[in-house]
């Protein structure tokens, strides 16, 4: 009797067993309902049969599968929308799952959306946006959705300082579900959100970040836009915590990041803390490579004059860079009525990093063969505080007011105990104190569908001022016990200008006119200690006061002709630049006129394929620091100045480009150069002696130029399930300079990266990636020898996924710094085993780095008279047992 009620439950009531239920809402990009829709079950996006349907009304629906799917894909259709689908890898037993579809309308003589499927690849192409599926684009090993963001087609990610470039136009910010958090600071969000959060990445071209604008602004820009998957709502984020073992360490590695989503209000907020070479922000102290937001905002920044140490060398950052860092940010968008929106953002950022040098320099000048060598033994501590401020508020339907505020406080400490040619030891410390202050009001007002103006001023303040010691005196140690270096930077701007915008059919154009003042003050001195007393070096006296004025009218047009684009600009100004030297009793003043045309030109070849060429003249003033007259210490060895110019620099630059971006077929060709042709310039006289190195850069109306060589061929090979790159830079470069009492030196540098990329994408257990690098570095002189390098880098990673929750990664990586030393060759030994409960609320890691236990790495770069051999210290061997957890 038992069995047979058993048997009749099994017949009577099958569908509680494997009861599956996706449901969701269908909306248009507008937030209506679409009253009714096509609800359909398939096996894949381009699966004839359909296993299931269910009519959506009233913006719902809800379907029940009648059969226990391990992948399927839901998908949408409704009149007048272009059709959606969403890809489900798995879903058990006695699940529901939501999820809600936003249908764009479809646009008349456009292609209707083109939906890509190759084994792990998956995107689709609408208008001006590109929708990347996350999922489509895993293989288990990411962590962040920029592990994700630097695979997916047509994209390439600075992985140093998390700059984003699209089709190679440099990316301007990273939304969050339609929302601006981050602004030029969006790294901060691509290293720290957790791939988990996201559903989809989209790029987006032809972007404006002012609505009023649309339409109308002529910039090709792109945004890139976070897709948050549904249900993200209110409170969301995930804790890890990691601790290790290392012989001479105890590795540490902790975050925390939560994300609030609501209707008027978004935010995202990350801590964490490291010591095992992780760079999760967007500043980079180790190798000094500027981010987006130093790179945009370099024409209001005051001058360092006094370089800090920075570490460069060929390994990623995570194998040399001993730190200690914590971070924290807190970025935010909310919404204050119907009319104003406020977007808040702080950071907060503490390390140690520290770092063990060797150089070696062979030097070949005026045939005389000398060597020189530094041991850094180096501690440097920078801490910042930032913070910005951002209110929109409409005045009006078609006007809006924008105020932006930012200030950033920072702070450097440098400590270097160094020993000078085997026979000198000085113990030097540069402290940097930086303050930066900047605002900025735009008013836009749109007249109507064609035409729009708009007003920005901007006023901004930096000082950073610096202080160099040295200990015992690295000059003049015979008379003086210690050496100090002061030198103290400040520039103020102001700037306001008034644009007018229109955009007709085929056409668009915009006239810019304004004035810009700044305002440049240094002051420098040395101070020894002689006797116990402070004694000031009177010939190591700076102090000038640079006043730079200008007025311009700038006009551009851009205009598409069937296959044709034409892009015109033309700018005239008026600058005037004055110098008040105090020590040097000389006030100099110049006036010009400048006109700077450019052109671009670009033809579509068909709708996946285009040439383009540029060609631009500018003239440009010198940056401050070349109007320091006298001498001035930067570093144990070397002493710097300026013979003083106030004439401009004359550029002329063009490039020629033919470029397939075919992401249907996942294929990317680009090849092209660029070359540009300076004429005047400041050049360099150095005199370099055993112990001490005398710079001195001077103007001469010579000319220098430039040449780069650009090449890329990507694929996916659906016959291999592979993706296959091959990409080439190559750049040579002519310039002059003086060494030692020489005749003026002709030299032309080299360089050249040669990558082969090889990754496969099986459904099965086991994938490897594999990137080979070759570098060439080369430097020749009319008055010496040549000296050249070349290198060889491997990177080979078998990745293994025996079960949806264990995923495993191998690495082997290969460096010779020097072909002709076949002995001094590396190997790095990596590996990570990644647990995840069924559920994805837990992740259990293990990981170990540099199993071998390389201790140093050495690599040779080279100049026209001198090959450098450099070695630092490394992170040691060690591993890390990790656990996250999501909410």
């Amino acid at each position: 009797m038992r069995i047979a009620w058993q048997f009749l439950w099994v017949i009577l009531f099958p569908l509680p067993l494997f009861s599956q239920t996706i449901s969701g809402k269908i909306e248009n990009t507008g937030g209506e309902k679409i009253l009714f829709a096509n609800v359909v079950v398939k096996d894949s996006p381009n699966a004839v049969m359909i296993r299931q349907f269910v009519i959506a009304k009233d913006g719902r629906y809800s379907i029940a599968l009648t059969h226990p799917y391990r992948r399927f894909v839901i998908e949408v259709t409704a009149s007048g929308y272009i059709k959606d689908h969403y890809l489900i890898d798995s879903l058990g037993p006695n699940q529901e799952h939501h999820h809600d579809f936003t249908l764009a309308k479809e646009i008349v003589n456009n292609l209707a959306p083109v939906v890509v499927k190759a084994r792990s690849r998956l995107l689709q192409i609408s208008g001006d946006t590109v929708n990347y599926s996350v999922a489509s684009y895993r293989d288990g090993s990411e962590r962040k959705i920029q592990d994700i963001i630097k695979n997916l087609p047509g994209i390439q990610v600075n992985e140093k300082t998390g700059e984003i470039r699209y089709k190679n136009k440099p990316v301007e910010t990273v939304k969050l579900d339609g929302d601006d958090l981050f602004a030029s600071n969006y790294a901060i969000g691509t290293k720290n959100i957790n791939v988990d959060m996201v559903e989809r990445v989209q790029a987006i071209e032809n972007y404006t970040s002012n609505p009023l604008l649309k339409g109308i602004e002529s910039g090709d820009k792109v945004a890139l836009n976070l897709i948050l998957k549904k249900g993200k709502t209110d409170y969301s984020g995930s804790v890890e915590a990691g601790l290790g073992g290392a012989k001479r360490f105890t590795p540490i590695d902790a975050s925390a990041n939560l994300l609030g989503v609501s209707q008027r209000y978004k935010a995202f907020a990350t801590l964490s803390l490291n010591n095992v070479g992780a760079n999760n922000t967007p500043f980079d102290y180790f190798s000094y490579t500027p981010g987006t937001e130093q790179n945009r905002e370099a024409a209001f920044l005051a001058k360092r004059y006094l370089p800090d140490t920075y570490f460069s060398i060929a390994l990623n950052d995570r194998r040399s860079n001993i730190n200690n860092l914590f971070f924290g940010s807190y970025n935010a968008a909310f919404k204050m009525g119907s009319k104003t929106s406020v977007r808040t953002n702080v950071y907060y950022l503490h390390d140690k990093i520290q770092s063990s040098q060797a150089y070696i320099n062979k030097n070949s000048i005026n045939r005389t063969d000398f060597i020189t060598s530094d041991v850094f033994g180096l501690r440097k501590t920078p801490l910042q505080y930032q913070g910005e401020t951002e209110v929109k508020y409409n005045t009006s339907t078609r006007s809006l007011l924008e105020y932006n505020l930012k200030y950033r406080k920072e702070q450097i400490s440098t400590f270097a105990n160094v020993v000078q040619n085997d026979a000198y030891y000085y113990s030097t410390r540069l402290l940097t104190d930086d303050a930066y202050l900047k605002q900025m009001l735009t008013y836009t007002r749109r007249q109507n569908e064609t035409k729009a103006w708009q007003v920005v001023a901007t006023q901004t303040f930096n000082k950073a001022p610096q202080t160099y010691g040295f200990t015992p005196a690295a000059f003049d140690p015979t008379t003086s016990e210690k050496n100090m270096q002061f030198s103290r930077f400040k520039k103020a701007t102001l700037g306001l200008q008034a644009a007018l915008l229109g955009g007709i059919p085929n056409a668009k154009y915009s006239l810019t006119g304004g004035t810009a003042l700044s305002r440049s003050d240094f002051y420098s001195w040395r101070s020894d200690l002689i006797n116990g007393s402070q004694v000031i070096v009177s010939n190591f006296m700076n102090e000038f006061r640079y006043n730079e004025s200008s007025a311009f009218l700038t006009a551009t047009y851009k205009w598409q002709a069937r296959l044709w684009r034409f892009a015109p600009a033309f700018t005239a100004s008026y600058l005037e630049q004055s110098l008040s030297d105090t020590f040097r009793n000389k006030n100099k003043k110049k006036n010009n006129y400048l006109l700077e045309p450019s052109v671009s030109v670009g033809y579509r070849i068909n709708d996946i394929s285009a040439l383009s060429f540029t060609a631009a003249y500018r003239q440009r003033p010198f940056a401050e620091n070349y109007l320091v007259s006298n001498p001035v210490i930067i570093s144990n060895r070397t002493l710097k100045s300026s013979e003083v110019s106030l004439n401009l620099q004359h550029t002329q630059a063009f490039s020629l480009f033919y470029v397939i971006n075919n992401l249907y077929r996942q294929f990317r060709f680009n090849f092209g150069g660029v070359y540009t042709q300076v004429q005047g310039n400041y050049f360099t006289a150095l005199t370099i002696e055993q112990s001490k190195t005398r710079m001195v850069d001077f103007y001469l109306p010579e000319g220098a130029g430039t040449f780069v060589l650009n090449f890329l061929v990507e694929k996916y090979l659906s016959f291999f399930e592979s993706t296959v790159r091959l990409r080439s830079d190559y750049s040579a470069f002519r310039y002059k300079n003086l060494v030692n009492s020489s005749a003026l030196r002709n030299n032309k540098g080299e360089t050249s990266t040669s990558e082969f990329f090889f990754k496969t994408a099986f459904d099965g257990k086991i994938n490897v990636e594999n990137t080979f690098v070759h570098r060439l570095l080369r430097s020749t002189s009319t008055e010496g020898p040549s000296f050249g390098n070349q290198a060889l880098n491997d990177n080979f990673q078998i990745i293994f996924k025996p079960s949806k929750q264990l995923f495993v990664l191998l690495t082997n990586e290969y460096f010779l710094p020097n072909m002709q030393k076949a002995s001094e060759a590396y190997f790095f030994l990596d590996a990570s085993v990644h647990l995840t409960t069924k559920k994805k609320l837990y992740e259990w890691r293990l990981s170990a780095r540099n199993l071998t236990d390389n201790r140093v790495f050495k690599q040779v770069d080279v100049s026209d008279f001198s090959s450098t051999s450099f070695q630092t210290n490394l992170l040691p061997g060690h591993f890390l047992i990790s656990v996250s957890r999501n909410f």
